[in-house]
């Protein structure tokens, strides 16, 4: 599902930071800021601050920092789409109706990353066979180990059709 910048931001602009994050971290108001312990790694002092004014939150600690909506993903481990919908719940804002265009041109990229990853296991299988035995060798000449060649998923084309 696709969202446009204006809904996430109606979302944003319709939950506060600081409601968001309180349901998880004990906060304590300082000024327009509010303080509290990292929920992303354990801290004796506060150094987790959550600003409604900039909508974000941040983490002098461990470095953490973002908005409501990584906010959730991280804490409630939960992908971007799930998290959005669980906000837009939260600020009454309705999803946006499925769009067509966007649901073909989700089809089309998916049926190219599987041409695409059949290409590539053909290609690595070329390198395995005989007829990849020189690229092999000179793979092997480089320096190459076979892990890094199967995590690269470094492959052989043979001079055919």
């Amino acid at each position: 599902m696709q969202f446009t910048p204006p809904f996430l931001d109606e979302i944003r602009s319709r939950l506060r930071p600081s409601s968001v994050v309180g349901k998880k971290v004990q906060l304590k108001t300082h000024g327009h800021v509010h303080k509290g312990l990292c929920p992303f790694h354990k801290e004796k002092t506060p150094s987790f601050t959550v600003d409604d004014q900039r909508g974000t939150y941040h983490c002098f600690g461990c470095g953490a920092h973002g908005d409501i909506i990584k906010f959730v993903m991280e804490t409630e481990r939960l992908n971007f789409v799930e998290a959005v919908k669980q906000l837009a719940g939260e600020a009454g804002v309705a999803l946006p109706a499925p769009d067509p265009q966007f649901i073909e041109r989700e089809k089309i990229t998916k049926s190219l990353y599987e041409i695409m990853e059949i290409a590539c296991s053909y290609f690595q299988e070329q390198l395995l066979l005989s007829s990849g035995h020189i690229a092999s060798e000179y793979l092997k000449n480089r320096g190459l180990k076979p892990e890094t060649i199967a995590k690269f998923r470094i492959g052989y084309a043979p001079d055919s059709r």
